[in-house]
This record gives structure tokens, C-alpha cells and sequence, in this order.
């Protein structure tokens, strides 16, 4: 019997973020310093962060957020025995003011740009693929069962042309995704 209840897309989004909550460093979720702490740790899209009167876009930084990237149509494959698979494509997306990339070594005490944006990657690239099934979330379906097989790398995207890097970019944010793509087979 073919799964009629496969789309799992919030319940992965929640599961990346509970997943990086758990791996990031503790700076980065619980911690006390405002440069390093995220103030914005959740499934969602800066474009549809609301912002509250007086409040900048500088305000909601630094900012972690999981994204649905549906920009192509989502490639799904079929399975032996009755399994049917999704990929569900997401982007990490993270975003800092220029004065939350501190280095003291730097001789202005900031990193530039291109360097704290690979130095972050790295860093949330390390957590997000501590473990490549996020720890088996439960994912709820009404006539099957469905688990996610694997996380994988798509690209890291740099250029400010790309929808939630170009709104950081047009305000002078520091921002970068991390394309991945969740596998998710229903059965």
C-alpha cells in the first residue's frame, strides 16, 4: 500500500533545530554573551520575521534559522517493498551584524566578512552532521510510518543573490545558508 501521508516538512525543519540545539556549542543557544547567543533560534524565514516598532533587522541578530528550500521541485524516489522516499531540501541559514564576528587577533578586533561566514559554516556544518539521522525524531503519518535515513550536504551559499542573503545583505547583515537535503522514507 503507497503512503498517503508523507509530508513531513515541519516536523524535519523542528527536528534541524532541536538537532544544532543539542551540537552547537553552548555559547550559541544558552549562553550569556549577546555577540555569540542566538536570539533567533527556530524554524522559520527572515522574510517572514515581523519586526516590532523601533526594531532594525540588526536587532534580531544573531539569528539561526531553518528554512524549506523548495526552490526546485522536490525529487522523491521510489523504493522496493512498498517504500516510498521524499527528500525534503531545507537551508540553515545564519545571520550576524558585523560587530557580532569578534576576533581579537583581527587589527580592527572584527573578522571580515568572507572569513566569519566560513568560520561559522564550519561551525554549524560540524553540528548539524554530528549525526546524519538527526537521532531519529519521531515523525507522526496516519496510515504508515516514515523515519529519516539521512542528512545530506547540498552546498553552502554565500552570494547575496539568494533570497534571504540578499534581504541581509541590503542591510548590511552577515549572512550565509547551508543547503541540506533530508531523506525521509515512509513505509
Amino acid at each position: 500500500m503507497a503512503a498517503t501521508d508523507f509530508v513531513h516538512d515541519e516536523e524535519i525543519g523542528l527536528a534541524v533545530v532541536a538537532h544544532l540545539a543539542q551540537h552547537l556549542p553552548d555559547d550559541w543557544v544558552k549562553g550569556e554573551n549577546p555577540i555569540l547567543r542566538s536570539k533567533h533560534f527556530r524554524f522559520g524565514d527572515l522574510r517572514d520575521q515581523r519586526l516590532e516598532a523601533g526594531e532594525t533587522w540588526r536587532d534580531v541578530c544573531p539569528a539561526l534559522l531553518v528554512r524549506l528550500n523548495r526552490t526546485d521541485s522536490a525529487r522523491e524516489y521510489g523504493g522496493l517493498g512498498g517504500k516510498e522516499g521524499q527528500i525534503v531540501p531545507l537551508r540553515v541559514l545564519h545571520v550576524r551584524t558585523r560587530e557580532q564576528c569578534p576576533d581579537p587577533g583581527h587589527k580592527d578586533g572584527l573578522l571580515p566578512p568572507a572569513r566569519a561566514r566560513a568560520r561559522y559554516a564550519k561551525v554549524i556544518s560540524k553540528a548539524l552532521f554530528a549525526n546524519r539521522d538527526l537521532g531519529n525524531p519521531t515523525l507522526t503519518t496516519d496510515d504508515t510510518s516514515a523515519r529519516v535515513v539521512e542528512v545530506r550536504p547540498r552546498a553552502i551559499v554565500y552570494e547575496s543573490e539568494k533570497a534571504d542573503m540578499e534581504l541581509a545583505a541590503r542591510y548590511g547583515l552577515v549572512a550565509f545558508g547551508i543547503d541540506i537535503e533530508v531523506v525521509v522514507r515512509t513505509q
